[in-house]
């Protein structure tokens, strides 16, 4: 079980690196295209009692981020991530680069990503 669990995460890996690579600095000049950003989490937000939505910021804390994931509480299940686990890590988060509502006014976000993957130091 630990081979298969070892050898999931390097497909996750070799996967999330054969897509465009970029810093959370380049995230707005890759608006609603699938990449990999990489960058050191910093803070999030877990969601209260009722709501389902949890925010993780990267680089930089809320209010002064400039990049968040937006993660729902069914997608962390699936990925099977504690946030609580990622902070102060590197990671690597593959989807679809957005903004809330689609404004580009707004911090450029990955709503619900493919994949989170620590990255190696």
């Amino acid at each position: 079980m630990k081979n298969f669990a070892i050898a999931f995460l390097l497909v996750l890996s070799v996967n999330c690196f054969s897509q465009d690579t970029i810093t959370t600095a380049k995230a707005k000049d890759y608006m609603d295209k699938e990449v990999c950003v990489i960058g050191k989490v910093v803070s999030f937000k877990l969601a209260s009692e009722g709501k389902s939505t949890n925010y993780i910021n990267i680089d930089k804390p809320y209010p002064e981020s400039v990049f968040t994931v937006v993660i729902s509480n069914s997608y962390l299940e699936k990925l099977n991530i504690k946030i609580e686990d990622l902070k102060d890590k590197n990671v690597c988060i593959k989807g679809k680069i957005t903004t809330y509502k689609n404004d580009p006014k707004q911090i450029p976000q990955i709503y619900n990503p493919i994949s989170i993957v620590l990255k190696k130091e």
